[in-house]
C-alpha cells in the first residue's frame, strides 16, 4: 500500500513539473532563422529568437509599406528611443512578450537600479556583442564605456544613431538595441493592450556579412559657362 501510495505522490509531482514547465515554454517561430550572435553561450536558442522577434516587431511598425528599408526600421526605433516618444505598447507582439516573460526570469541577465533595468554588462552576452562590433569607431567607444564603468543608455544612443545604416547587418548591435532598449520595456505590458502589426516578409540577412564601405561622392569643380563675361 505505501508503494502504491509513493508511486502516486510521484506521478503527481511529475504531472505538476511537466504542467509547470510547459508554462515556461515559447513557441520558436525563428528556429530556422540564422544565427545573430556570434558566440554559443547557454540560452542561446532563446536569445536568437529574442533578437529575430524585436527586428521583426520594429520592421512590422517602422515599414509598414514593405520597402525593405532597415535604414528607416532602425533610424525610426532609435530616433524615437532618443526624443522619448515611442510607443512599446503598440510596436510589441504576443511572441515578443512571452519571450520578455521569459528572458526576465534570467536574474543575472539584467541590473536593476533606481527603477531603471538594463543588461548586466558583466554578463557574458554583453561581452560577446563588444568583441564582435563591425564599426571600429562605435566598437572602440562601446568597449570604453564598459571599461570605465560608464556605460549608459543615454551615453551610447548618440553614436549608434549616426550609423544606422550600418546597424541593419551588425547582429552584435541589433543584439544590443533588443535586450538593452527593448525588452525590458515591454515584460510588463498588459497582452490585452498590444496591438497586432504583421511584419511585412524581408529577404533574410546574413549577420556575418560586413557591410560594404560607403563612398563619398567626388566632387568636381563645375565652372559657370557664364563666367567672365560681361552682361552689362
Amino acid at each position: 500500500m505505501k508503494t502504491i501510495s509513493k508511486l502516486l505522490i510521484l506521478a503527481i509531482l511529475v504531472n505538476f513539473s511537466s504542467c509547470d514547465n510547459s508554462k515556461n515554454q515559447i513557441e520558436y517561430k525563428f528556429a530556422s532563422s540564422p544565427k545573430v550572435l556570434a558566440c554559443e553561450m547557454s540560452n542561446s536558442e532563446l536569445y536568437n529568437e529574442a533578437i529575430h522577434s524585436f527586428e521583426n516587431d520594429i520592421v512590422a511598425f517602422y515599414d509598414k509599406n514593405a520597402t525593405n528599408n532597415k535604414f528607416k526600421t532602425y533610424s525610426g526605433f532609435i530616433n524615437n528611443l532618443n526624443n522619448g516618444r515611442i510607443r512599446f505598447d503598440v510596436i510589441a507582439s504576443k511572441h515578443s512578450l512571452d519571450i520578455a516573460k521569459q528572458l526576465q526570469k534570467e536574474s543575472n541577465l539584467w541590473s536593476t537600479k533606481n527603477a531603471t533595468t538594463t543588461l548586466n554588462y558583466s554578463h557574458p552576452i554583453v561581452d560577446c556583442i563588444s568583441n564582435n562590433i563591425k564599426t571600429q569607431y562605435i566598437k572602440e567607444t562601446f568597449n570604453a564605456l564598459l571599461t570605465t564603468n560608464s556605460m549608459r543608455k543615454n551615453l551610447i544612443l548618440p553614436p549608434l544613431q549616426g550609423i544606422t545604416r550600418s546597424i541593419q547587418t551588425d547582429g552584435s548591435l541589433i543584439a544590443f538595441l533588443a535586450f538593452e532598449y527593448y525588452y525590458p520595456n515591454i515584460w510588463n505590458l498588459n497582452p490585452e493592450n498590444v496591438k497586432k502589426l504583421e511584419a511585412p516578409k524581408q529577404p533574410k540577412v546574413n549577420f556575418n556579412k560586413t557591410p560594404a564601405k560607403i563612398q563619398n561622392p567626388r566632387v568636381t569643380d563645375k565652372k559657370d559657362s557664364h563666367a567672365g563675361h560681361n552682361h552689362d
